[in-house]
């Protein structure tokens, strides 16, 4: 075609009135490579045709175009990009493949966003534990705190230190075998009281049933939890879920939605160029005046505004290309 990416760009806007996505320009060179192995050909032939074009040479502004013996790409190179930990607290774009253009190595399975959030701000717990997948510090025999930084001093709400401290006292006492085993299942009793109850709040959260959060508060702070603590518990449930829910397809495919992409766009079957314009970069934008439940300040993500029978874990990802309508969709 002899064009640059910009020339590209601006034919393709002003043809379409819109800017186009890669999928527009990878499309546009194939059918650059197919034009010219049908000219080199002269012929529609089909095997004349593909006879040319394993034999094809083209330099496009998308990518150099040749095939190997066995019909895939061999001048074309993509690079694999991951969003990875980086210096200065940041997590930052780096190309981990091909080796040759690598800057940092593939992580596999990715950290969640919540963990790699805990490994930046406290430095891998101190060095005296790890961060759970929650995104909180699961802490070294010996070592306390939100960051694993403080050594640990005995106290009378500590379990442990409860039962050595009975068990030292009550050795040469007949009954202190009885009794410290009352205190050791109180305390597994307690552990597994704490356990059942943190499941159901995170159960009520993902309903978003207030009695339920409540009565659950309730019960937690009868087990001896402060306010603090449980206030902690349920933001990090919260960030959790917002950072692995996803878009139900139902919703995507639902009247409901239609209707709200008609209203805010003004047009009868929008692309989701018009959508992000009319969704997110208005002063009124969805979500704009909601509080993040990530990171507690105020604009939160599209799936975060949804009802829940629409906000579930994210169990599949779906491809597609802004230029689409919303009626590509929905067929």
């Amino acid at each position: 075609s002899g064009m640059s990416s910009q020339e590209f760009a601006e034919t393709y806007s002003r043809t379409w009135g819109e800017m186009p996505s890669y999928v527009a320009a990878a499309q546009f060179a194939a059918f650059c490579a197919l034009s010219q192995a049908i000219e080199s050909a002269a012929s529609l032939h089909g095997e004349d045709v593909a006879t040319q074009l394993r034999n094809i040479s083209l330099s496009e502004f998308y990518a150099d175009i040749s095939f190997g013996p066995k019909g895939s790409s061999v001048a074309m190179h993509s690079v694999i990009v991951q969003l990875l930990e980086a210096s200065g607290n940041m997590i930052k774009q780096q190309a981990v493949f091909p080796d040759k253009e690598a800057s940092a190595r593939f992580v596999f399975p990715k950290p969640t966003w919540a963990q790699q959030r805990c490994r930046l701000s406290t430095g891998e717990c101190s060095g005296h534990g790890e961060c759970t997948t929650s995104g909180t510090c699961a802490c070294d025999e010996g070592w306390s705190g939100i960051a694993c930084a403080k050594t640990w001093e005995a106290s009378e709400t500590d379990d442990d230190f409860v039962l050595r401290t009975l068990a030292s006292i009550l050795a040469s006492v007949t009954a202190s075998s009885v009794l410290v085993l009352m205190v050791w299942h109180f305390c597994r009793c307690r552990q597994r009281l704490e356990t059942s109850l943190i499941q159901g709040l995170t159960k009520a959260i993902t309903q978003e049933d207030c009695g339920k959060i409540a009565s659950t508060r309730r019960q937690l702070a009868w087990c001896g939890w402060n306010q603090r603590k449980i206030n902690h518990v349920i933001h990090s449930i919260r960030r959790r879920q917002s950072e692995e829910s996803g878009i139900s397809l139902a919703y995507l495919l639902s009247q409901e939605f239609l209707e709200l992409a008609q209203r805010r766009t003004g047009v009868e079957d929008p692309t989701f160029y018009d959508l992000g314009d009319a969704f997110f970069l208005r002063d009124e934008g969805i979500g704009a005046c909601s509080v993040c439940p990530r990171d507690g300040e105020l604009g939160c993500s599209f799936v975060d505004t949804l009802p829940p029978k629409y906000r579930q874990e994210a169990t599949h990802f779906l491809s597609w290309t802004w230029g689409y309508t919303v009626s590509t969709v929905r067929a």
